[in-house]
């Protein structure tokens, strides 16, 4: 026994891998207390982005823990004090995680999107998408198009090299265009459309690249998108300043309140805010919007829009559409890209 390596006995003696299961599911307790006692710190939005999957890792330990448990009970025909409270320990831990997610989850998903008709209106086809800086799947995004042929196109993370490869295809079907430069490199954000576009913001500041806005009219009326892209909270340097955006977009919005639009008009914030709902960042901004916007992807349970260097299971959901109460939207559906990190969505407006 003394020559066997000291990690397989975590899994050949049953107290051992109860004790490494105890342990771990203190992990999780303290790491996911840790992150709801300080949300606004960067090691808070790492936990709290990827919570579902600590909860999921939670369950897979007390499933394994439950299975040598019942099996030495079984073939010992005696159960051990020492074990059954380190089992009972652990499952309360557990029960600590899954509660505090299991209410967020809840509260998020729960609230109905009247919104949402399920007949198919009549309205502005629209496709928003994260296109990825490096997608070159030209023709396969072409194709698309032609396939879905939306009346608004939303892109961010639109590069230069789309830029030249799309110049006559959309010069020629979508000649009316709203765009958002923000480096040397990327055209940033554009929207292109069939439909006259009345741009609100053309020039920005540097430090307020991070969404366009514009209105379309339709039957008249004029329906005012936001087509946002924050900064991805990839390090706590990036992390502040996506929370800087955050902040400048909404004193902007209110400031648009008052001088473009009234409170009877149509209003649709859409993109990447690289901003999971379970986020600190995402509650205030969504509080915000308080009895004025409601988020469609709440209407589905377990969405997740963005995934982890292609993985099948790392995903978080980023990609938020906010609408006001006056906004009616049908046949909301999610597209699988290649080459692109993010799902895109399509949907009917009006």
């Amino acid at each position: 026994m003394k020559n066997r390596n000291p990690i397989l006995l975590i899994f050949i003696s049953p107290t051992k891998m109860l004790v490494s299961f105890f342990v771990l599911s203190l992990c999780f307790v303290w790491i996911s207390l840790g992150a709801w006692t300080l949300p606004h710190t960067y090691f808070s939005e790492l936990v709290l982005s990827f919570l579902p999957y600590i909860v999921a890792l939670s369950i897979l330990g007390l499933l394994y823990s439950l299975v040598f448990f019942i099996w030495e009970a079984r073939h010992t025909k005696t159960i051990k004090t020492s074990r059954l409270v380190l089992l009972i320990l652990s499952m309360t831990w557990y029960l600590v995680v899954w509660s505090i997610f299991l209410r967020t989850y809840v509260r998020f998903y729960a609230e109905n999107v009247p919104q949402l008709q399920t007949q198919t209106i009549s309205g502005y086809k629209i496709l928003y998408a994260n296109i990825y800086k490096n997608n070159q799947d030209y023709t396969w995004i072409k194709n698309l198009i032609e396939q879905e042929h939306p009346d608004l196109i939303f892109f961010v993370e639109f590069a230069d090299h789309h830029s030249r490869f799309f110049k006559q295809y959309f010069g020629d079907t979508y000649p009316y265009s709203n765009r958002t430069s923000w480096s040397k490199e990327f055209i940033g954000s554009v929207v292109f459309s069939k439909v006259p576009i009345q741009n609100w913001a053309d020039d920005f500041p540097q430090w307020a690249w991070r969404y366009a806005y514009f209105s379309v009219d339709y039957e008249k009326t004029p329906i005012y998108f936001y087509l946002v892209h924050m900064s991805s909270p990839s390090s706590p340097h990036y992390f502040d300043i996506r929370n800087t955006q955050i902040a400048r977009f909404f004193k902007d919005f209110d400031l648009h309140k008052e001088v473009h639009r009234s409170r009877n008009d149509k209003v649709v914030v859409l993109g990447d805010f690289n901003t999971t709902p379970w986020s600190v960042y995402y509650r205030e901004f969504a509080q915000w919007f308080a009895w004025e916007f409601i988020n469609v992807t709440r209407d589905f349970p377990g969405l997740f829009t963005w995934r982890l260097l292609s993985l099948p299971f790392i995903w978080a959901q980023i990609d938020h559409v906010f609408v006001n109460h006056l906004i009616e939207i049908s046949n909301f559906e999610m597209i699988t890209i290649p080459w692109s990190d993010h799902q895109w969505f399509h949907f009917i407006v009006k």
